[in-house]
């Protein structure tokens, strides 16, 4: 049986890096990977590992009909904090829905986020951006199923805790004491993989994907435990101040964190599990990655 194309967008990245390594690890699957620089390292591993490399970006609209040519699924994020500019992140993003169009690739599955403005009436760019590419593709009859990530729990690794001057670690996720959805995005490949593999029963439908629901001085608990004698606290730095950090994006994070606090967002746990029963809480995530962890804290 021929085996079905799916093209990955962002394959070197966090989402679309967990969804390329679970799609290659089912046979049923031929993956496509997109990326501006098929000779980095990155996408030699996954070439490597029988993916199809193929150089392009959203700003190359014969790039984007080149990957998606033959296609049968796609799998597209967009990168608004690469570039920091809402018109652009929305113009790239119907770029690719247009291709996809074009193309008539036959299951999308775009992940994207709230329309922050809209629901909430104070803007989170890169939020807002990706509600109005979702409005886009579906006004134009693309055939879409729409993913939601929240936090992810590899960020403790990809940026680390703060160290501060007594020797113990910030957590910076300025909430105030609300609880957050949380999720490993490696394992969130493996559900997006489910999504592609159920067609039908995942058409028209939206997911909003997490591992946990806990506040951040649950996060310095289940850390602490883990990593001891090393002690994590959160920060006590409100929304507020956070946007005043000054740093490119900060009033964009600190807008996120006000909506997490306030606008509930709708991530199901339940759902989550239901696409991929692996799914791992935060507990046993930090469980898996201790030494990672470690090694990341001592070069604080």
């Amino acid at each position: 049986m021929a085996r079905s194309v799916v093209v990955v967008f962002g394959a070197t990245g966090l989402q679309g890096g967990g969804v390329a390594n679970a799609l290659l690890h089912d046979s049923g699957f031929k993956v496509r990977a997109v990326t501006r620089n098929a000779s980095s390292a990155k996408a030699k591993a996954l070439q490597e590992r029988g993916a199809e490399l193929v150089e392009g970006n959203y700003d190359d609209p014969g790039s984007l009909e080149r990957a998606l040519q033959g296609a049968h699924g796609m799998f597209v994020v967009t990168n608004y904090m690469e570039h920091q500019e809402f018109d652009r992140d929305v113009k790239q993003g119907k770029a690719v829905a247009d291709a996809a169009k074009a193309a008539g690739v036959q299951h999308v599955v775009f992940s994207s986020l709230e329309n922050v403005q809209k629901t909430m009436g104070f803007p989170c760019l890169f939020y807002d951006s990706k509600a109005e590419i979702e409005e886009y593709m579906k006004s134009i009859g693309l055939p879409v199923t729409i993913v939601k990530y929240p936090a992810y729990y590899e960020n403790y690794i990809n940026f680390g805790p703060r160290k501060l001057e007594d020797g113990t670690y910030e957590l910076g996720y300025a909430l105030e004491g609300a609880a957050m959805h949380a999720v490993s995005v490696a394992d969130m490949g493996f559900a997006v993989r489910t999504i592609f593999k159920n067609r039908a029963e995942w058409l028209d439908r939206t997911v909003g994907f997490s591992g946990d629901k806990l506040t951040i001085q649950q996060h310095a608990d289940i850390l602490s435990k883990h990593l001891a004698p090393k002690v994590f606290k959160p920060t006590k730095m409100t929304t507020e101040e956070y946007s005043k950090l000054g740093f490119p994006g900060a009033e964009q994070i600190a807008n996120m964190f006000k909506f997490y606090r306030l606008g509930n967002p709708d991530r199901s746990v339940e759902l989550t599990r239901q696409l991929y029963p692996g799914t791992r809480s935060l507990d046993q995530w930090v469980a898996d990655n201790k030494e990672a962890l470690l090694n990341v804290l001592e070069k604080k």
